[in-house]
């Protein structure tokens, strides 16, 4: 991408084992589709996420120098994903794609007491371990028994 902007390129092709970017895996899902084109912050969601077809320092770099990526096949001629800014002729879609990373795990912890500290002695030893927390989630759920 840099040598792109460098060069004020019109387009940087990107060539790669796949033939574009899909709407979910087509290794783990048969029915993916091809997207035709993607805006630059889509892009940058569904690698952060991790699709792995594009870095995103690379998407994020595109996107400052709008610099339009075409992500295609080294084995076919056929056309790829046109990873572009977004413009009001773009398909608004409520779902672009799924993505998954396999190297995230989901931890839930039951009956925490809502006390100063608590989360302290919970995170201190995670973060010690050098494990990186990327997102928690606090919440209380009232139960109301009638009777």
């Amino acid at each position: 991408m840099a040598i792109a902007a460098a060069l004020n390129a019109d387009v940087c092709e990107i060539y790669t084992d796949v033939d574009g970017i899909y709407t979910a895996d087509p290794n783990i899902c048969p029915r993916a589709r091809k997207i035709k084109v993607i805006s630059y912050d889509e892009m940058l969601n569904m690698a952060s996420l991790g699709a792995k077809v594009l870095q995103i320092r690379s998407v994020g770099f595109a996107k400052k120098y709008n610099i339009p990526v075409h992500v295609r096949s080294s084995f076919s001629e056929e056309e790829g994903t046109m990873v572009v800014n977004e413009d009001s002729g773009m398909e608004q879609l409520v779902v672009s794609g799924v993505t998954h990373d396999l190297n995230q795990a989901r931890i839930t912890l039951k009956k925490v007491p809502d006390q100063p500290g608590i989360a302290a002695k919970i995170f201190s030893p995670i973060a010690e371990a050098g494990i990186l927390v990327d997102m928690i989630i606090q919440n209380t759920r009232s139960v109301v028994r009638r009777t």
